[in-house]
């Protein structure tokens, strides 16, 4: 045992998954050092000592990105934390955002509008396009009138969608090609890259979307194949590696990160960017890349806290 404690944040009440992955995130850390499950509150600040290391796994409600506002809190306070800094998770919680952010820096992304509520911003790119919000997470506002085959039904559905979502709304180019998801773990230069995860939507029943939708992810998870390493020719693996890697760089990213892509034509595009992915360890992506590594969930959650431990010189 090290002379540090981990301090686990978590939402009050939640949901089976997150609360799941509580409770495996505890069961590694209380082996390294005392560990402690606190629910974020605004009594958080009474409740931390000095020298903590703060584990977040707190999501918060829709639209208060929270995960961005702890990092601030522990920047502010000066205290060590586990994962990325507010900067990084305020980017990446808007989809919009971080397409801006990384065509700045040259990284493909599909090309895409945003509608605000008045206008359409930026040119809407020839169809078939997808729609969905820029600020929701686990396919939420994503379902089968997302996918449009002309420009007009999609301005129309981007309409509906921001009266429901009270947010803006993305209208991007469809990629019918790959889905794949890519792991990062580190900081810095010394950064492990999981195998990309090919995420094969063939074998869904018919009428189903080909596509991350709410839906397929919460009633068809079991359908839904999953092949990790995905099976890429050795020029497309490497132009996702180097996507990957620069993705994480630009966004500031440190400890775990994942970005979400498809192909096209060969060439592998950036969808999205989860600054907080799940790590859910019967569920989530980055916890299958890591069994097909023949890595442990031990070895993944040492691997996310060995910064912030290195940071305190133990």
């Amino acid at each position: 045992m090290i002379g540090v404690r981990f301090v686990i944040l978590k939402d009050i009440s939640p949901e089976a998954a997150r609360d799941r992955t509580v409770k495996a995130v505890f069961d590694v850390l209380k082996n390294i050092a005392e560990t402690q499950i606190i629910d974020f509150d605004v009594s958080l600040m009474q409740k931390l000592r000095k020298g903590d290391v703060v584990f977040n796994l707190a999501i918060g409600k829709r639209h208060d990105f929270l995960q961005g506002a702890i990092s601030a809190i522990m920047e502010w306070m000066e205290n060590e934390f586990v994962g990325s800094p507010a900067y990084t998770h305020y980017v990446c919680l808007d989809k919009f955002t971080t397409k801006s952010l990384l065509n700045s820096y040259g990284i493909p992304t599909p090309p895409g509008a945003l509608f605000n509520g008045n206008d359409f911003v930026g040119g809407i790119p020839t169809p078939p396009l997808i729609v969905k919000p820029v600020a929701e997470g686990s396919g939420i506002g994503v379902d089968s009138d997302s996918l449009c085959d002309n420009v007009e039904r999609a301005k129309e559905t981007a309409k509906r969608k921001f009266v429901k979502f009270g947010e803006p709304i993305m209208i991007e180019k469809y990629l019918s090609g790959t889905e794949l998801t890519i792991g990062i773990l580190g900081y810095g230069s010394e950064l492990k890259i999981l195998p990309p995860l090919e995420i094969d939507f063939s074998d869904l029943p018919r009428g189903v979307e080909r596509f991350y939708s709410q839906r397929v992810k919460e009633e068809y998870a079991s359908q839904t194949i999953y092949r990790c390493p995905a099976n890429l020719g050795e020029k497309i693996y490497n132009d996702v590696i180097n996507i990957a890697k620069k993705t994480f760089e630009v966004t500031k990213a440190r400890d775990y990160l994942r970005v979400d892509m498809r192909l096209d034509d060969g060439q592998p595009y950036v969808i999205e960017v989860n600054s907080m992915p799940g790590l859910d360890p019967q569920n989530s992506d980055i916890p299958k890349m890591v069994r097909a590594m023949s890595k442990d969930y031990n070895w993944l959650i040492k691997s996310i806290v060995k910064r912030s431990l290195q940071t305190l010189g133990v």
